[in-house]
């Protein structure tokens, strides 16, 4: 297609609606694109390995949670938490939270509340 034969011409901006004025602008709007990119990969990728495995362990989901290991871990990271080490009190609570049955919804969100407030603080915390 030459330019003579009367067509329009097309261009790589023809898409571009308007064009930032400063090069912190266009950096910003490239970053965003990227990680709407990545984020919608990776949720894609995560929903067909959570459909993929929620098929395949139906049954055993059942027989995965443990009320009284639940409740061994949460004692242990309280006491971790007590005596100041964060590491071992994140583990723990984390270990509780996996055992925690989701039925027991308030027990879920106090496991969750303490492990982000231990996240938070070991964030902080100079070590």
């Amino acid at each position: 297609m030459g330019s003579g034969e009367g067509s329009p011409n097309w261009s790589v901006y023809d898409g571009v609606k308007i064009i930032p004025a400063t090069p912190e602008a266009i950096m910003a709007e490239t970053n965003s694109a990227i990680s709407n990119l990545e984020y919608s990969r990776a949720t894609a990728l995560l929903d067909l390995s959570f459909s993929a495995l929620s098929k395949k362990n139906s049954d055993a989901s059942l027989t995965q949670y443990d009320a009284q290991t639940a409740d061994e871990a949460y004692k242990a990271g309280c006491v971790a938490l007590a005596a100041g080490k964060l590491d071992e009190a994140l583990h723990s609570l984390n270990v509780s939270l996996s055992k925690c049955p989701p039925d027991k919804t308030s027990a879920v969100a106090k496991l969750q509340s303490l492990i982000s407030l231990t996240s938070q603080q070991l964030k902080r915390s100079p070590n």
